[in-house]
């Protein structure tokens, strides 16, 4: 009998055993629920005719069952496990790692992927795309029931991605989703191919790793491919542009067509985007058949959608305090990813005396053991913080991450979509700041534009926000105190309690474990400048400029001089201007303000400090010629004014702001109506 009917008849055999073993679970699972149904029952009858035997014990049994109950209700019944085609085995491994149910891309894809089928996939990043492949794959082959342990086996499943970091996670999850079931093995640079070289020879199944080292080792001989059942691309958008591994994952997709004597294996494709790379790849590398599943579709919005984003205006001196201050009030408890745009940047703020107790750096010049020890680190947490560069914007899959912070935003829309993504995954909320100058407003509308995202303007946190956040943090750290030690402190504590009062003495204790005890300095809400103080004057009418009231100061109250005001805004109404004032020159009551001791008296003026910024007018730009961000070596941002400057994007692509500037040559937006010309000619930046 020829041997691809012997493997069908013995994939049918194990198809029905699976299917039964769903059948077993679905009906275990009904007696189950009969069984409690049974037992509440029987509590209720119980309760009724003993009332006097114990509450709690009575209690406590009928709360955990309503809790299992109440979980299983809430699990909708097209991502429940059991309605897949997963052996026990596997539905063990994935609870002990706290998973009850699918999320929609894994659930989209895995009949498709389980039954042989190639497919390309796309989904928002953080959104479970791993298990996707990881979980089908694994399970179609616990079904080879022909297939042996053989030393020097060839591997059957090759991942590519575009990073070590995620070709680690990867690898991981297939170790622990099959329970061990599978010999897998990450590749990748920063290792020596001595260590991974024995490892091959021995035999694996999965191999997981960056196109450059899978290519080296099959070139080597160190890595045959005639046995490959799946080859899955993960973040290929990633690898074919931003990475530039274009040429060397088509040398390796290529080595496995012409090892393979039939074309007997499935290629999955998982990618955010879909550009002409990621076409012809599909094209030369897939089944003409492929079924395709998309779960962004044409919706404007990439990135998840329980991320909040928000855009922070500050300038670059007073950035590293206040990133102290945003990870204190946006990060809760849990873990925070900050990205520079330098390597130097990220060591200057790792360093930064707010930072540098609870903080570490991560770039390309660590080498890759301190860098796995710094990950596991920060995974365990005891880092709160990760500074870094783009080294872990795709790949780093940790849930606990509930803020990413980049001090400047990116210079293409791709990166801000990635790092955002490093938070709000398996279905949790997250927050995302971008600190801006006046000079990147334009930036952020273009992110806008081309992700969807709405930012929410924020000024830097306030002085009771941060009292706040930080007196949280050192009440959950005093609940850590052991009780023993307690008795050696009671003496200095009654001291205090008699000097100052216990409810004084707490708070005098309090504003020193925050390390605010000499006071929280004045911020501005424009610039978030310390020394400064956000002032709002609201007319009754439309003006056309802020000189108005700058003439308006500098007549009744000469005390304040030019340079003691700073940041002039209009409101978008123009009926309001915005302005920062020397907080040595300004006091702020109740009922009042003061401006150099004297009460402000401007007729149908009001003037107030506020607690949040009104609406903006948009910031002119009248330098929007030319000079701009470079993305690549003909792409880049002209300027963002209303007859100049064009966005650049490789070979394509310029926006004008005012004169439909769309422009679709190798300088970026040439032409694009009145203006959108030459927007970063050559990339400069």
């Amino acid at each position: 009998m020829p041997a691809s009917t012997h493997t069908s008849k013995s994939e049918d055999r194990n198809e029905k055993a699976v299917k039964k073993e769903k059948k077993d679970r679905k009906d275990k699972s009904e007696k189950k629920d009969k069984s409690r149904k049974r037992d509440r029952s029987a509590t209720d009858i119980k309760e009724e005719t003993q009332p006097d035997q114990s509450q709690e014990e009575e209690e406590q049994p009928e709360i955990k069952k309503r809790k299992v109950e109440n979980e299983d209700e809430e699990i909708p019944e097209n991502l429940r496990l059991s309605n897949f085609r997963i052996s026990d085995n596997t539905v063990k491994n994935l609870e002990k790692r706290g998973i009850r149910s699918l999320f929609e891309i894994q659930a989209s894809t895995f009949d498709a992927i389980y039954d042989g089928q190639d497919v390309l996939a796309r989904a928002r990043t953080g959104t479970g795309k791993t298990l996707a492949f990881a979980l089908p794959v694994i399970e179609k082959l616990a079904l080879d029931t022909d297939f042996k342990e053989k030393r020097g086996r060839a591997p059957r499943v090759l991942v590519l991605c575009p990073t070590r970091d995620l070709a680690k996670q990867v690898s991981g999850d297939f170790e622990s989703i099959s329970g061990n079931r599978l010999a897998t093995l990450a590749v990748y640079g920063g290792v020596a191919y001595q260590e991974q070289t024995p490892v091959l020879r021995e035999g694996v199944d999965v191999i997981v790793g960056t196109p450059g080292r899978i290519l080296d080792h099959i070139k080597f001989g160190n890595m045959k491919l005639h046995n490959i059942r799946y080859i899955i691309l993960d973040e290929a958008d990633e690898m074919l542009d931003a990475r530039g591994f274009h040429d060397e994952m088509f040398s390796v997709l290529d080595f496995i067509k012409e090892q393979k004597s039939s074309r007997d294996y499935q290629t999955l494709l998982f990618s955010a985007t879909v550009p002409e790379s990621v076409m012809e790849t599909i094209q030369r590398f897939m089944k003409e058949d492929y079924t395709r599943i998309d779960l962004i579709g044409t919706a404007k919005n990439r990135t998840n959608t329980n991320i909040r984003h928000i855009a922070m205006p500050s300038s670059y001196q007073s950035r590293a305090d206040i990133i102290a201050d945003v990870v204190n009030v946006y990060g809760k408890s849990g873990l925070t990813v900050i990205f520079c745009a330098t390597k130097a940047d990220a060591n200057e703020l790792g360093t930064h005396d707010k930072l540098k107790q609870d903080s570490a750096v991560l770039h390309g010049d660590i080498a890759q053991q301190s860098r796995e020890a710094t990950m596991k680190a920060f995974r365990e947490g005891k880092y709160r913080c990760i500074v870094c560069t783009d080294v872990l914007a795709r790949g780093l899959d940790i849930p606990q991450v509930d803020l990413v912070i980049n001090c400047q935003p990116p210079k293409d829309t791709e990166s801000y979509v990635h790092r955002s993504g490093r938070t709000g995954r398996a279905g949790r909320s997250g927050v995302c700041v971008t600190f801006y100058k006046p000079a990147e407003e334009g930036l952020l509308n273009f992110i806008t534009k081309r992700t969807g995202v709405r930012f929410e303007t924020m000024s830097a946190p306030r002085p009771e926000d941060i009292i706040k956040a930080t007196t949280e943090d050192a009440i959950r750290s005093i609940d850590t105190v052991q009780p023993d030690v307690l008795s050696y402190f009671e003496e200095s504590a009654q001291e205090l309690i008699d000097k100052h009062g216990a409810k004084s003495a707490v708070a005098a204790a309090l504003a020193y474990i925050t390390g605010y005890h000499q006071g929280v300095p004045s911020r501005s809400l424009l610039t978030s400048m310390e020394g400064y103080t956000t002032l709002y004057c609201r007319l009754n009418r439309a003006i056309q400029h802020f000189g108005y009231i700058r003439n308006i100061i500098s007549r009744e109250h000469p005390e304040i001089t030019y340079d003691d005001c700073k940041a002039w805004r209009m409101t978008k109404d123009m009926m309001g201007v915005v302005f920062d004032v020397s907080s040595s020159k300004v006091e702020v009551n109740e009922d009042k303000i003061l401006l150099a001791g004297k009460p402000w008296t401007a007729f149908n003026i009001t003037l107030e400090a506020p607690k949040q910024l009104p609406e903006l007018a948009e910031r002119e730009n009248r330098n929007g010629n030319g000079n701009g961000y470079g993305n690549n070596r003909n792409g880049g941002w002209g300027g963002n004014n209303r007859n100049n400057g064009g966005w650049g994007n490789n070979r394509s692509n310029g926006y004008n702001n005012n004169s439909n500037g769309w422009g679709n040559n190798r300088n970026g937006g040439n032409r694009g109506g009145r203006g959108g010309g030459r927007g970063g000619y050559r990339g400069g930046y």
